[in-house]
């Protein structure tokens, strides 16, 4: 992806959105399973709040974030 279109995805995350690919960054949710109740309690905000996040970051910056499922369970991983 081109700067200019990695500025505008910036552009179209929210602060919560942003805080989220931090927390995704560091709970290393690739080898354990993801739980929107968790993050949705460590980052102080209802679980709806974090779905919608999810869904604006897989929209507005589709190449920072990999979501897929494994063993049972829903793996995420950003960058």
């Amino acid at each position: 992806m081109d700067i200019e279109c990695d500025i505008m995805a910036t552009e179209e995350l929210t602060k919560l959105d942003l805080r989220l690919i931090e927390y995704i960054k560091k709970g290393d949710f690739e080898t354990k399973k993801w739980s929107t109740p968790e993050a949705a309690r460590k980052l102080g905000v209802k679980n709806a709040d974090i779905y919608k996040s999810l869904h604006s970051i897989a929209k507005n910056a589709k190449d920072r974030i990999y979501i897929h499922y494994k063993d049972g369970g829903i793996r995420i991983s950003a960058e």
